[in-house]
């Protein structure tokens, strides 16, 4: 990595003149620092990244500070490439595995209002999840990248960033991770749709406010899950387990290559305990034990047949690294407070 970022420092330098610093300067001076730039930042939680990327981060500081400013660096950076790192902020398996694939869209469009400029940088869609990555940079000497509540911070619903899917809202359960990096901020929003949306539709990302500025950054960004549909594995089992007075159909797992989507039906007495509120499915592993972490779930339909009622719900999971032969679910207990295992194969 030191080599390569040489390089392309070098070959760009010379095609600019600009303010030129001795590499092992700056090679002496990341090394020196990355212990102290290996943190991320989820809201109020703080997460570490690898050592790449915080050589990276430092790069990026050392070469705005020092004068190495766009479009070298812009360029640079975009061949390293640092920006797709921006999926790695939060650790997650799922985006790892959708990486290693190629499945992941580069975007790169921007906006800019009042000296504060946005970027998508990069865009990941399958089945279970939306992903997008930005940047907020400034040319305002009056704006700070510092950490949150800074003010190049953008934050999630109104007024600050909304997203719709062909001009309709997008009902979702969203999480966001942002990271100072040089003179400006990165980013990564997760989106967990709450229903289905198009397999191909215009993503309308709409800013009225960063930090305390207002005003309007409006993008649009083609999303496809083609390439992402191609790589999913989709099981319909339809067992049937009875726990207590609730019969738990498992209708649909997806695996897809961010998201592990799974949908059940639960059927019970109206005036029985819903099993579903004492955790029935959020307790997933596969065949090697490894737990499968939750990241949303919701009701998809609810009907009533004389006493009794009917719930589809759809819960999604980060995606396991592969394929497993099996998953087990822990149910909630049954009418003797045992916890009950639910094995479904996966053929």
């Amino acid at each position: 990595m030191d080599e390569r970022i040489r390089q392309e420092i070098q070959q760009e330098a010379n095609r600019c003149p600009v303010q030129s610093i001795p590499w092992n300067n700056i090679r002496n001076r990341v090394l020196n620092n990355t212990i102290t730039n290996t943190s991320l930042q989820r809201n109020a939680i703080i997460r570490k990244s690898g050592y790449a990327f915080a050589v990276a981060i430092v790069i990026c500081g050392l070469l705005v500070s020092s004068g190495f400013i766009s479009p070298v660096m812009a360029t640079t950076l975009e061949r390293i490439p640092v920006i797709k790192a921006i999926f790695n902020f939060v650790g997650d398996r799922g985006i790892q595995n959708a990486i290693d694939e190629g499945l992941t869209t580069k975007v790169n469009r921007t906006a800019t209002d009042k000296g504060i400029s946005v970027t998508i940088t990069d865009v990941l869609y399958d089945q279970g999840r939306l992903d997008i990555g930005y940047t907020v940079t400034t040319s305002r000497a009056d704006l700070s990248p510092d950490d949150y509540p800074g003010d190049l911070v953008i934050s999630l619903g109104s007024p600050g960033m909304q997203f719709l899917a062909n001009n309709k809202p997008i009902h979702d359960t969203a999480q966001e991770t942002n990271q100072k990096m040089g003179n400006g901020r990165v980013g990564l929003v997760e989106i967990y749709p709450r229903g289905d949306l198009p397999n191909t539709f215009n993503l309308q990302i709409v800013i009225h406010q960063i930090g305390n500025q207002q005003g309007d950054w409006i993008l649009m960004v083609p999303v496809s899950r083609q390439y992402a549909d191609a790589a999913t594995k989709v099981f319909s089992p339809m067992q049937t387990e009875v726990i207590g007075q609730t019969a738990v159909v498992i209708r649909q797992i997806q695996i897809a290559p961010s998201s592990a989507v799974i949908e059940f039906s639960l059927t019970q007495p109206i005036t029985g305990h819903f099993i579903w509120s004492n955790l029935p499915m959020y307790h997933v592993v596969d065949d090697k034990g490894h737990g499968l972490q939750n990241r949303s779930d919701y009701i998809v339909s609810s009907q009533i047949e004389g006493n009794m009622k009917t719930e589809v719900v759809r819960m999604i999971y980060q995606s396991p690294k592969t394929i497993p032969n099996y998953l087990v679910f822990i149910t909630g207990p049954d009418d003797i407070g045992y916890p009950k295992n639910i094995k479904v194969f996966l053929k």
